[in-house]
Parts: structure tokens; sequence; C-alpha cells
């Protein structure tokens, strides 16, 4: 083992050590800590003992947090945890760009409303939770402090259900996963396992539904695959702005209420009084739905066709939409021109070949979301080349105990 005085944090939010003038990363760390530490590969180590403890360390809210792979940020003090987002966050905007921040939204623990648990089985070996950390081993859990409470209170039945001998699995070794949103009328679940349930398990999906309270239970075979809904109770339905959203199973929403909020407000507010709006990866909606009103004409596009029905139909087909995948086929500067506004709120790869279009067209206003920060600030160059000048950027912390920030931003030329 070696000895060492943590200096600062890293990216990730590991610890950092300078041996020989070589930054060396140890998880759990904090600045100011004197530690004992183990030497692992690519620059990262161990921590093995905290000889003495940082002020900023806190006790984590989480009895899994060492395991889990979800979190990494839990024992930061409120203070240190804001202070590290927002440094990372806006060291990635050039001080030439001149960039005016909003406050920052920090959204609270115990408000995500949708999860993935993984699943792996190996024979009569079974388990259902989280991922460890960098890892394929799963942590399983029986509460988790970022859900809200009826989806945590799902953890353990589910986990009893997924694990019970008494159906079967393929006997040779498999991995899937289970997904849950909680929506207004119950959860929403959708399994995704590499085999066709048979009778027992369509039977039991049914059982196990109307024992908790489900608002559906669907499956699938792989990602690709359209859901089969093996139990509907209630339709799943979701309220967006004045309009009621029915989602399809493994539909993309933003993963907290608060957090869809906050960037929702600041998406209404960057967008003005802009009338006739383009909205890029719009997905279900999560805000082409907010922005419509009576004089405003709004049209989205998407490589999502299940989610692209479900907002056609909340919003009576007052938004038009088309199916289209934006990173092979981006919508070129003549189907650009003539909307005073584009949004686009692309997947973490970010929306490169997509800003290229825009810059080349006559939009004069865009509102940009992003879960990646850096793929993000990539693409804001490519707008700022072109003459856009971004004017606002609204920090949302919607991961919370993570590295990872969400925005939303404004750009006008």
């Amino acid at each position: 083992m070696v000895q060492g005085k943590v200096f600062d944090l890293g990216r990730q939010g590991d610890g950092i050590v300078s041996v020989d003038g070589k930054n060396i990363f140890i998880a759990g760390a904090l600045p100011g800590e004197e530690i004992q530490y183990s030497a692992g590969e690519n620059n990262q180590a161990e921590l093995e003992e905290i000889i003495s403890a940082a002020p900023d360390r806190i006790t984590p809210v989480c009895p899994s947090f060492e395991q889990c792979g979800g979190c990494a940020l839990q024992h930061l003090s409120v203070d240190l945890y804001r202070r590290f987002k927002l440094r990372y966050f806006k060291e990635l905007f050039p001080v030439e760009w001149n960039v005016s921040f909003d406050d920052p939204v920090f959204i609270p623990f115990k408000s995500r409303r949708r999860a993935t648990f993984a699943v792996l089985w190996n024979g009569a070996v079974r388990k259902f939770g989280f991922n460890a950390k960098q890892s394929d081993r799963i942590v399983e859990i029986d509460s988790c402090s970022v859900l809200i409470e009826p989806l945590e209170k799902l953890i353990v039945p589910l986990r009893q259900f997924v694990c019970d001998r008494a159906r079967s699995f393929l006997k040779r070794k498999g991995v899937g996963d289970v997904s849950v949103l909680m929506t207004d009328t119950g959860a929403d679940i959708l399994f995704t396992l590499p085999f066709e349930p048979d009778f027992d398990w369509r039977q039991s999906t049914a059982d196990f539904a109307a024992e908790n309270g489900l608002a559906r239970l669907s499956w699938r075979t792989n990602e690709r695959a359209e859901p089969e809904p093996l139990a509907v109770l209630h339709a799943p339905e979701l309220r967006i702005g004045d309009f009621t959203l029915k989602p399809p199973a493994g539909v993309f929403l933003q993963p907290s209420v608060e957090g869809q909020d906050a960037l929702t407000q600041a998406v209404v507010e960057y967008v003005g009084k802009a009338k006739k709006v383009m909205d890029l990866f719009c997905g279900a909606g999560t805000f082409s739905l907010p922005l419509l009103q009576k004089k405003r004409i709004i049209y989205g596009a998407d490589n999502a066709p299940l989610a692209l029905n479900a907002l056609r139909e909340a919003s009576a087909d007052r938004i038009k939409t088309q199916e289209r995948d934006l990173f092979k086929t981006p919508l070129y500067p003549d189907e650009l021109d003539g909307f005073d506004c584009v949004i686009f709120d692309p997947p973490r790869a970010g929306a490169k070949a997509q800003c290229e279009q825009i810059a080349a067209s006559s939009v004069k206003k865009v509102v940009a979301v992003s879960c990646n920060p850096v793929s993000f600030a990539r693409d804001a160059e490519i707008l700022i080349r072109s003459g856009f000048v971004l004017k606002r950027v609204r920090p949302v912390d919607q991961f919370v105990f993570t590295p990872h920030l969400e925005l939303a931003a404004l750009f006008e030329r």
C-alpha cells in the first residue's frame, strides 16, 4: 500500500493524488485527506484506508453506496457536491463565448421516477439489482436512495418475482433487464429478456401485476423488438402541460418530474414568442406538448415510431411528426428554413450532424437540451462558428449523486 494526500477531484468525482508528476485517481477519496491506497492500472488506484478525513466528508445516505455503481458522490457535503458539479461544467465553455449562466437547479434525491434493473441468471443462480461500478457484477439491493417511494417499494417484490425458481429461464447463462416507469396511473414495467415467455411466465406476470397494483407489464426479447403487453390493469398515463400522454412501454422520458419541470420551464422561456417551431429528437413530446399554444405551429422528428404515435395522439394531431434517424439523415437547411426556432434534445452522443445542418440554415433561434455537456460543447462550437451566440445556459442537476449534469441553452443570431 501507498500513502498520499488528495489534492483535488477529477471529472468523475475521484480523488487525485500526485506521484512523480503523474495523477492517480482514487474513487471515494476527497481533497485534503491523507489516505492509504493500493496502486492499480491506467492511473487508477483503490482506496484502502482514510488516515485523516476531510471536513467535507459525510455519511452516504445509501447502505449500498460503496458497492453499487449508480451513485459516485454520496460522500460529498452539499457545498462540495455543488461546487464540484458547477466547476467542471463551466470549464467546458471557453471564456470568449461570454456565456450567461442562469441559476442552477438542484433536484432533491428520492426523485427518480424510472429505473432499469439488471438481471443475470446461470442455471439456478439468479441475480436482480444494479450493476457495480464499471462491472457486470450485480449488487442486490432492498432500497435505493434516489428513487421515489412507490418505485423503491417495488424493488423487493420484483427481485423475488424474477428470482423465483418456479419459473424457468433458458438453460444457458443469460442477461437482461427490467425497466420501471412510475406513471400517474401506476407502474409501467418492461421486461427485456432474450426468450419468449411461456404459459407460466404469462400467467405469473398477470398475477404479479394485479398483486402489486401495476398499470401495465410488458415483455420484449431485445431492445429492437416491439414490447408485448402481458398484463394491463390501467392504461399508463402522464400529464404533460395541459395534455395527457399515454407512453409506450420503454419510452424515454426525463428521470424525474422535478427535472422535467425545470428543463421545460427553461425551454418555454427560451423559445419565447416563436410561432413556428421544429422539435428535433422530440420523443413523446416532453417539450413539444407544453409549447403547444393556439397560434403556435409545432413539428417533431425522431427515430421512435411508438413515441411519435403517442405524441400525435396526445396532441390530437396538432403536432405533425416524421420518423427520421437524425444521426444518419438530419433535417437539411431547406427543411429548416422558415422555422422561427429549432429545439433539439439528443441522446448522450449529441447532435453533431444535425447541428451542421442547422448552422447552414437560415434559422435564427436554437434551444438545446443536453444530458452530456461534453458533446453539447462540441455541438455548440459548430453553431457558434456559423454566427450563433450562446446567450444563456441553465444547469439542471437531475442525475443526483452522479458526476452528470443536464442543461438547457439558448442560441441566437
